[in-house]
């Protein structure tokens, strides 16, 4: 049974081991230990601890320092993530600052632009109003140019017509 347990670890390691693009371990060129089983069937003291381990584990047939090293390449591994991690943080942390004064550079622009905007306002609305005022005035006169036109018409008619009678 801990021969099939010690089997499938290796397996499992060296599976992680390629999915994190190194090449697995080889214990081909090894010679392969027996395993040997303890009478107890549990590697555990009757305190529930767990025995330190020596150079070879009597109780599995796994030399430790093939899982030192094991241990070793996991630790490695998972530094290189966490830097990759690191990077990839940081990276997003000056991206967001970017887009934050991009963001704030537009606000102000467009703050800008609407106080000039509302600066010029109040003399736009009073040039409009005089505008109309002066077309009220304009239509006034409009008003009195025609009058005095039809007026003027109506004499050269009578001129006309007292002119044909006589």
């Amino acid at each position: 049974m801990a021969a099939k347990d010690q089997l499938e670890a290796q397996v499992t390691v060296a599976q992680e081991m390629e999915l994190a693009g190194k090449a697995p371990v080889s214990y081909e060129h090894e010679e392969r230990k027996p395993v040997t089983e303890t009478k107890k069937g549990d590697v555990t003291d009757e305190h529930q601890e767990r025995e330190p381990f020596a150079e070879t584990d009597e109780h599995v047939g796994v030399d430790t320092k093939e899982l030192e090293d094991i241990a070793a390449d996991i630790k490695e591994d998972l530094a290189a993530k966490r830097k990759r991690i690191e990077k990839i943080a940081k990276a997003c942390s000056e991206i967001k600052n970017r887009v934050k004064n991009v963001l704030r550079t537009m606000q102000l622009k467009r703050q800008k632009h609407d106080y000039r905007i509302s600066l010029k306002l109040p003399n736009v609305l009073e040039e409009f109003t005089t505008d109309e005022q002066k077309d009220e005035e304009g239509e006034g006169e409009k008003e009195e140019q025609i009058k005095i036109f039809q007026e003027q018409q109506k004499r050269w008619q009578q001129d006309k017509e007292g002119t044909e009678r006589d």
